[in-house]
């Protein structure tokens, strides 16, 4: 897979498809909070594409448990996710989803969205940024900036995707604004 290419287009397709939700294959956050995590799934990765689940302990995790969130691909062609932990900053914002099925607690739109980035994430076994707006009542107001990294089960194979959710304050509603914002991530427009 060429992983570059694979989010071009998954970019373009966010484009078309107005899911004002993007890859940004940089890894360039506005917080260094992200580049703990990102060095703890390198670290424990080690010369491996990437480091098992069982490998990220709660303790190693402690100071960014309450914005995580981790799904687990039960099912391939299609793939089907399950949420295996949220944190509780995350079901403050949208209820406790885990054990439930993507599909069973998103919109069709936005449980495909999920599902595109987390099969990206898991067949590029590659860390990937993501930045958006949020599309849950009442909480449009938000932009998201998330650290979506894979993990591998106790066989090595990639299974679970890792996030790190963080949500702030949209200073701005226009159209332009979202534009220049992203306008320098490949693929997007």
């Amino acid at each position: 897979m060429n992983v570059l290419d694979a989010v071009i287009a998954l970019n373009q397709r966010a484009t078309r498809e107005h899911w004002h939700y993007v890859c940004d294959p940089t890894l360039a956050f506005s917080d260094s909070v992200y580049e703990k995590l990102l060095g703890l799934w390198r670290s424990k990765a080690g010369d491996r594409p990437m480091p098992r689940r069982s490998e990220m302990t709660l303790r190693d995790l402690k100071d960014v448990l309450r914005n995580l969130i981790v799904v687990e691909r039960v099912d391939i062609r299609p793939s089907r996710y399950r949420a295996r932990l949220i944190g509780t900053s995350l079901t403050s914002m949208a209820g406790d989803r885990t054990g439930k099925m993507i599909e069973e607690v998103l919109p069709a739109e936005q449980a495909l969205r999920w599902v595109v980035c987390a099969d990206l994430i898991l067949d590029g076994r590659q860390p990937m940024r993501f930045i958006g707006r949020v599309h849950l009542q009442g909480k449009e107001y938000l932009n998201a900036e998330n650290l979506f990294v894979p993990l591998a089960n106790d066989s090595d194979e990639p299974s679970f995707v890792m996030g790190f959710c963080r949500y702030t304050p949209r200073h701005t509603e226009s159209e332009e604004s979202w534009q220049s914002q992203i306008a320098s991530i490949p693929g997007v427009l």
